[in-house]
């Protein structure tokens, strides 16, 4: 079944590899890196899946584990950029009863002030399935390049090699959209509109404060603002469904917990540790 796949939770907080666009250099700096909030942030989630009601006989599963990271500036040609990882990977019982071992990895460069993703790496293994993907986002052009091959193919195989025109001048990945909307002061029914970029798919997406709540986490109880995000036209992620994210209400505004609403129940993540 495909809720047994990990992806999405990717494209919803995610997203998107271990290395920058094929052939182009990147190196640290170290320049400058107060500058930017969360620079040094690494969150790690445990995600679990509650089965829908015609499922009853099956309890909420541990499903795996999620971790999101700031790395830091990096150079992309010629210019600084924001290197944001995620790493999925599933285990317990969600394996056991699927069968299907994952380890995604993706990796997003932003610029700095405006959070504006420059690129996007995927690599994903999920089972037998292994496809590297590389994104560009030209906003220079409002062109992006799409460039995807299946590993598992023997030889390799390109899947897609294409280059789309037209596109909006600034977009965002999930991940760097969650950052710069960390920075907002928040408010109940405040909304903020996100042009959000998932591979050579683009949409626009809203996500609106709906209220204060407190919420039990593994440390105690929390004070966070709860956020409902949803596009505006069409599905926002590949399963469906809506996205729904508590911060907290502090200044950090940290990502205590997220959930998704699939075809096939709801996936939770749950904050295990933050640094």
């Amino acid at each position: 079944m495909q809720v047994y796949r990990l992806r999405f939770v990717a494209c919803l907080f995610v997203l998107f590899a271990a290395a920058a666009i094929a052939g182009q250099k990147i190196e640290t700096s170290t320049s400058d890196r107060a500058a930017v909030p969360y620079i040094g942030e690494r969150l790690v989630y445990k995600i679990e899946w509650d089965p829908p009601w015609y499922f009853f006989f099956l309890p909420t599963l541990d499903a795996g584990e999620a971790v999101v990271e700031l790395v830091g500036e990096v150079d992309y040609n010629n210019r600084k950029a924001l290197r944001i990882q995620f790493r999925a990977h599933s285990s317990g019982a969600m394996v056991k009863m699927s069968g299907l071992k994952i380890e995604d990895e993706y990796t997003f460069l932003a610029d700095p002030e405006t959070f504006c993703t420059l690129s996007a790496s995927e690599t994903i293994r999920e089972g037998k399935r292994k496809r590297q993907i590389d994104v560009q986002y030209l906003r220079e052009t409002r062109q992006l390049h799409i460039r995807e091959v299946d590993e598992a193919a023997a030889p390799t195989r390109v899947k897609k090699d294409e280059t789309r025109s037209d596109i909006p001048e600034c977009v965002h990945d999930p991940l760097s959209a969650l950052y710069l909307f960390r920075q907002t002061t928040l408010r109940e029914n405040f909304s903020s509109t996100f042009v959000l970029a998932n591979d050579d798919k683009i949409r626009e997406v809203r996500s609106v404060v709906e209220k204060q709540e407190i919420i039990q986490t593994s440390s105690g109880k929390a004070a966070v603002w709860r956020i409902n995000t949803a596009a505006l036209m069409g599905g926002l992620f590949k399963e469906g469904g809506q996205f729904k994210i508590w911060l907290s209400e502090d200044a950090k505004k940290v990502p205590i917990q997220f959930e998704v609403k699939v075809r096939l129940g709801r996936i939770f993540g749950k904050l295990k540790t933050s640094q």
